[in-house]
């Protein structure tokens, strides 16, 4: 099944691109917003916003995943999102269309790790996407994962909510369609997508 999703952010948005261009220190992604950062941030975002009766094994690191599978079964997250070894990339893929976007240059202020207060002296700059710019994207969902799966996913957007995306960036998500129009909803998955037929903080 194929259905379409609006991702806003609320805040400047910056998905790295890695090292010093120019006069930018921290510059955008060639890609702006690439795929796999989607699926990245969906699934740390579910992990902690995980709901009643799904499983996580909290793990990043393939040796840490393999181990948690092998002791307690492979975790709903990763059947859903994929993890080292499986036969494909778990129940769903993205693509983004991206806009043409607005990019300024900011200034901010380094924050020291350890204690979490301003360096003096220490300042960087920053490329961003203005706040309310509207990223578009499709989201293909493998049908034989079922309906588990599916409630699994669109309960990562409404986390998404409340989650941050690349540098700290508050956004906001909404269905573009009403998937109950393709599937069988039962009223969980109603109810869930009713949360997500509109932005929260609004048009």
């Amino acid at each position: 099944m194929e259905f379409k999703v609006l991702i806003k952010n609320l805040t400047s948005l910056t998905i790295g691109g890695g090292s010093t261009i120019g006069a930018v220190d921290i510059p955008l992604n060639p890609m702006v917003l690439p795929p796999s950062t989607i699926k990245g941030v969906l699934r740390t975002a579910i992990h902690n916003y995980l709901p009643e009766g799904y499983t996580s094994c909290g793990k990043i690191e393939p040796s840490k995943i393999k181990e948690a599978h092998e002791k307690n079964g492979v975790c709903d997250v990763c059947k859903l999102f994929g993890y080292p070894d499986y036969k494909d990339s778990g129940c769903f893929t993205v693509a983004v269309r991206i806009p043409e976007v607005v990019r300024s240059k900011i200034t901010r202020v380094e924050i020291n790790d350890r204690t979490q207060r301003s360096e003096e002296g220490h300042l960087f700059t920053q490329e961003v996407i203005a706040p309310n710019t509207q990223f578009e994207v499709t989201i293909y969902f493998r049908d034989s994962c079922g309906d588990r799966m599916l409630k699994l996913l669109l309960y990562s957007l409404l986390a998404l909510r409340l989650w941050r995306m690349g540098r700290n960036a508050m956004v906001d998500v909404k269905l573009k369609e009403d998937i109950c129009q393709k599937v069988k909803c039962d009223e969980e998955m109603k109810s869930i997508v009713f949360s997500l037929s509109d932005y929260i903080w609004g048009d």
